[in-house]
């Protein structure tokens, strides 16, 4: 039965004229006194049994402005019943609720997640998350999870220096200062939809890098749609199957971080993920780690001087082993893509990827020696985009110091719809191919003909001259030697030619006129170039156009037994 309304007698009592006259007046009194009196501090949360706990219910702010714990608890007895982690009154409000909602849910036995509602979050510490032991069956997996990309921001104001994170894993500890062993607990977590501002958003190439570091990751981590910019390193990624899915890392002095003292053991997921205008690299490998058996896929890199960077230094490990970069943009990248003069590449394939050079991002006094440079390729595919080198108008082909590719040995490598990786070389923009000591079995293929990038013997060759083999190297074909193929571009002994061996590829010719479908041999006095005349050579090809009496070279459909 719904009660009476109030101040409506119960059955059977009666209200005086004045008790009714002092109740009324009573009331404008009563909300009198409740605007006077002083908001009560908010009471002292309770443990959570939730698996989701929002920030707001632990005392954040999220204004964007500086709340120090001083604002609210007179003293640091007081503060820490409600937060048993700060040290300090000069702690912000934010950093407490945050870290203690990790805390929190971390010690409950079941783990949950920590919802940054919207706003802007001011904090001056690391947000460490929990260190798990592997055999425990109640991992107590703990989340931060925001409202999205552009709602949820934490930010960093104040640099707190290096070695330091935003968000780090707990197992971390072991990189620092030595506490924990690398066997030391069993690491997962996800971070999602929402951002971290650095203490240097909107540093420029050349300028000092802060000192602390975005996210530090450790085995197993999930980064969904996260925004990173203004530190150091917007993730620094250790040991292994972590996943960044449509993330931004950008406006770093490096996007995504293979850093000292620690060591990946690889399987790493980049997906739809942003690299791009990093201050220095877009991904940068210390001499002591390597990226090894992870995927990027339709990730962005460029708009910095590097797309990927090995440190200086003597490496310890392969820089690049065994990657797969499918659809990958290296673009407006200022010295280049793929940078390692000492650093190793083995077994990585690129597939449909592309790029371009762009020298306002180019750092000063520091040339553009290729697209990729290296001090050894071996066993690499590049396939699509990444084998043309470009789409022929922004590649800037013509700013390559060296080559499109540089390295100190290059063995077993293809290239796959090589055309515009030999037109570089072909229209004398830049060579293709730059190898100091060993050059063999590195395969193309073009859209008419395909071969093999060999160094080149003593005398040099011509675009167009019939070569022979001079063991690992080739040279222009002397009488009576069998033909191995044609050099598709000039260079002097020790660069390196694409050699054309099937197909059909333009070859020099004496001056006379050929008629197509006629078989052509190496000419008597220049057995380098080609004439219709009979002899005892074996043919070379047949001729698939006419070509006239003045023209230097005729298009072959070559017939050649490669000895």
């Amino acid at each position: 039965m719904t009660p009476p309304p109030p101040l409506v007698p119960p059955i059977g009592r009666r209200i005086g004229r004045r008790l009714l006259l002092a109740a009324a007046l009573a009331f404008p009194a009563a909300a009198q006194a409740a605007q006077d009196k002083p908001l009560r501090p908010r009471p002292d949360p309770s443990p959570s049994t939730d698996p989701a706990l929002s920030i707001r219910d632990r005392g954040a702010i999220g204004d964007g402005r500086s709340h120090p714990l001083s604002e609210r608890y007179k003293s640091l007895e007081a503060a820490r019943r409600v937060h048993p982690h700060v040290r300090s009154l000069d702690q912000e409000c934010d950093w407490a609720a945050l870290q203690g909602a990790v805390l929190e849910l971390s010690r409950s036995g079941h783990g949950g997640t920590v919802m940054v509602p919207p706003g802007h979050y001011r904090l001056d510490g690391e947000i460490v998350l929990p260190n798990l032991d592997g055999y425990d069956e109640a991992f107590n997996e703990v989340e931060i999870v925001g409202a999205g990309m552009r709602a949820s921001l934490l930010s960093w104001p104040e640099d707190l220096g290096p070695g330091r994170f935003g968000i780090r894993a707990g197992s971390r500890l072991a990189a620092r200062d030595g506490t924990l062993t690398d066997n030391d607990g069993y690491q997962r977590s996800r971070i999602a939809h929402l951002s971290l501002q650095g203490p240097k958003p909107g540093n420029r190439p050349g300028d000092p890098p802060p000192g602390m570091g975005g996210v530090a990751l450790t085995s197993r981590f999930v980064l969904e749609r996260v925004g990173v910019f203004g530190f150091r390193a917007g993730v620094d990624v250790w040991r292994d199957h972590s996943s960044l899915i449509s993330c931004q890392l950008t406006k770093n002095h490096i996007g995504a971080y293979w850093s000292a003292g620690t060591e990946s053991f690889g399987d790493h997921l980049f997906l739809d993920t942003d690299l791009a205008g990093n201050t220095l690299a877009s991904i940068a490998v210390a001499p002591e780690n390597g990226i090894d058996h992870s995927s990027f896929i339709s990730c962005h890199f460029g708009f910095s001087p590097y797309g990927i960077l090995a440190e200086d230094g003597a490496p310890k490990r392969t820089f690049l082993s065994n990657n797969k970069f499918l659809d990958c943009a290296f673009e407006a990248c200022g010295n280049g893509w793929i940078h390692g003069p000492l650093a190793e590449m083995y077994g990585n394939s690129l597939i449909g990827c592309s790029g371009s050079l762009l020298p306002r991002y180019r750092l000063a006094k520091q040339p553009t020696a290729g697209l990729i440079v290296v001090r050894s390729l071996e066993r690499n595919r590049f396939t699509g985009g990444t084998a043309s080198f470009g789409d022929g108008t922004n590649d800037r082909a013509a700013d390559i110091q060296t080559a499109a590719i540089v390295a100190a040995s290059a063995v077993g490598n293809r290239f796959d719809d090589a055309d515009r990786l030999i037109r570089l070389g072909r229209d004398g923009l830049a060579p293709a191919l730059s190898v100091t000591g060993t050059c063999r079995a590195n395969r193309f293929e073009a859209q008419d003909c395909s071969g093999e990038f060999r160094k080149v013997g003593t005398g040099g060759v011509d675009a167009g001259n019939l070569v022979q083999r001079d063991y690992d190297r080739v040279r222009r074909l002397e009488p009576d030697r069998p033909a191995d193929g044609v050099a598709l571009t000039s260079a002097s002994a020790g660069g390196v030619v694409p050699i054309a061996t099937t197909g059909a590829a333009p070859v020099g010719k004496t001056r006379g006129a050929i008629r197509m479908g006629t078989v052509l041999r190496p000419a008597g006095a220049m057995p380098h170039r080609v004439d219709p005349g009979p002899g005892s050579a074996a043919p070379v090809g047949i001729a698939v156009v006419d070509a006239p009496a003045g023209s230097d070279s005729v298009m072959v459909d070559l017939r050649l037994e490669v000895r």
